[in-house]
């Protein structure tokens, strides 16, 4: 262990240093690289939509954020010319560059569960929202928001409150609360969207629906939630983390409701929402970044950041967006009481089973590395898409990213890893280590401590921190005991962990965490504070 990991670890325990250690790694992290707004994005001109992205400066490269933003600028024709082809051939069926990706004996274990992998797809997928029409473009706001729930915007999420009492719209099975069903039968009995629903952008765009359930029968439509987002049904995680935080938001709104008997339901709604979106960044902060950069030093403490040179408005970057391809940690199936079931379209699992099985089962569940040679076969064609993106956009080299984030350029694939067939693979590929694209890179750099390799981990930290930290809701004016009340900042701190989330919404007791479990771990949770209120 270094002396200053030592050092961090002796300040998380001493009162007052601990703060100072907070603010220090914060702002060491949210300084890895140049402050926002980048001079480029993947903005092109009227007309030339699909075009490589500016290489100069414009007006609406810094100011159209329907548009991913750049860290750096793009490659030049020298550097994009020397990328070895991903073309399919019959020994590759999706390129030799993406055969990097493909498990191929067993999965690569890490320190992490498989409940860290439903909190990161579904976590991601909520702010990064590609536009389904023009991927350089994004339906987000730019903020951490919970629109997985609630929707990008007020018309969506008027359509999924309940317009009582605050809360969201759901239903009971087998006792438990879920989301409401996206549809019904009709008189005869053929399933279709329940009218309330049909606005919502994803399904009031018919071509759109069709891509996403047209291939369903009645039986499986009948199982979708109707959510704030179009991939809420597609993926048990999703399904697991929507319903979490949906039991939240309910749950808030009781407590709200007997403190403040006077509220209506639209100011039960926003208050319940703005709590909620905290907690979701305070365990994103200190359960969820933590983790992935294995010392437990950091804390929501947003009192600092304001004073800060990177404090400015967020803006996701297209470099974000790919790296964030953790398709690795994905095992080939999820074992749930001995049995393998698929983490895509099983629509019914999450009902049949129960909240509380499925996160005990994610948790005791082992994820993969995220790494080369450690994606299973049916998501190698979005490791794919992701190198053609990568292309397409003309991100820069591997070793010009480490060095915009002061790591100091590589000088050879000997000093990338110490595996001797993948430097071989990837010599025979690059050939120079300058050469070598960032979306193989990231995942080809050697983790130590931290769950990814170092630029990777930079990248991830210096957006998590500043995705943050800069969210309004944040902001000194906002975040205080007369906007959240009294009780919305209690039930913020007393949430550290997805175990306190869980303790709070399930009536099982349950162990819940983004950690690999040892046998001893894995063993019956006695819960720590009060279980979800009963559903009204």
């Amino acid at each position: 262990m270094s002396l200053a990991l030592k050092v961090f670890r002796f300040a998380t325990v001493v009162p007052g240093v601990s703060i100072i250690a907070n603010k220090f790694a914060s702002n060491k992290l949210a300084t890895a690289t140049t402050a926002r707004p980048h001079s480029y994005s993947l903005w092109s001109p009227l007309g030339k939509e699909g075009a490589p992205p500016s290489n100069y400066l414009t007006w609406h490269t810094v100011t159209d954020k329907k548009y991913f933003d750049l860290h750096l600028g793009p490659a030049d024709d020298r550097f994009m010319k020397a990328l070895p082809s991903n073309d399919k051939t019959d020994d590759f069926p999706f390129g030799e560059v993406s055969a990097l990706f493909e498990r191929k004996n067993g999965l690569k274990e890490s320190r992490s569960s498989v409940f860290f992998m439903f909190v990161a797809q579904w976590f991601t997928d909520g702010f990064f929202r590609s536009s389904h029409v023009d991927f350089r473009q994004t339906t987000s706001n730019h903020n951490i928001d919970l629109a997985q729930i609630y929707g990008a915007n007020e018309e969506t999420a008027l359509m999924l409150r309940l317009r009582e009492g605050g809360k969201l719209r759901s239903q009971i099975q087998n006792g438990e609360e879920y989301p409401d069903a996206l549809g019904e039968l009709d008189v005869n009995g053929a399933w279709q969207v329940k009218e309330r629903y049909k606005q919502l952008p994803y399904i009031a765009d018919k071509k759109w629906m069709n891509e996403l359930f047209g291939d369903l029968n009645g039986d499986l439509k009948a199982q979708l939630f109707a959510t704030g987002l179009e991939r809420g049904n597609g993926i048990v995680g999703h399904m697991v983390m929507s319903t979490l935080f949906l039991r939240e938001h309910n749950n808030i709104c009781d407590g709200l409701a007997k403190r403040n008997p006077g509220w209506d339901d639209d100011r039960l709604f926003h208050t319940a929402r703005i709590i909620n979106n905290v907690i979701l960044m305070k365990l994103i902060v200190e359960d969820y970044v933590n983790h992935i950069a294995g010392i437990d030093i950091l804390r929501l403490d947003p009192s600092f950041s304001e004073n800060q040179k990177w404090y400015r408005a967020p803006w996701i970057a297209a470099e974000f967006n790919l790296l964030y391809r953790w398709h690795g940690l994905v095992p080939d199936a999820f074992e749930v009481a001995g049995q393998n079931e698929s983490f895509i379209k099983n629509f019914d699992l999450l009902t049949r089973k129960g909240l509380s099985s499925l996160m005990q089962a994610a948790t005791n569940q082992v994820a993969g590395d995220i790494s080369l040679d450690n994606v299973p076969g049916f998501l190698l064609p979005a490791e794919q898409a992701m190198i053609n993106k990568g292309r397409d956009w003309r991100l820069r080299s591997f070793n010009d990213y480490r060095e915009r984030f002061g790591l100091g350029k590589l000088n050879s694939f000997d000093e990338l890893t110490e595996d001797t067939n993948l430097k071989d693979r990837l010599k025979k590929l690059y050939g120079n280590i300058n050469n070598l694209e960032l979306t193989v890179g990231l995942f080809a750099e050697d983790s130590k401590r931290t769950l990814t390799g170092k630029l990777q981990t930079a990248m991830v930290a210096y957006d998590a921190i500043t995705q943050i930290y800069t969210n309004p809701l944040l902001a000194k004016e906002n975040f205080t005991t007369e906007h959240f009340t009294a009780y919305g900042m209690y039930r913020i701190n007393a949430t550290r962990s997805f175990q306190d989330l869980a303790d709070r919404n399930t009536a099982d007791s349950v162990k819940v965490s983004v950690k690999r479990q040892s046998n001893s771990d894995s063993s019956f949770h006695t819960h720590t504070v009060p279980v979800m209120a009963t559903v009204s």
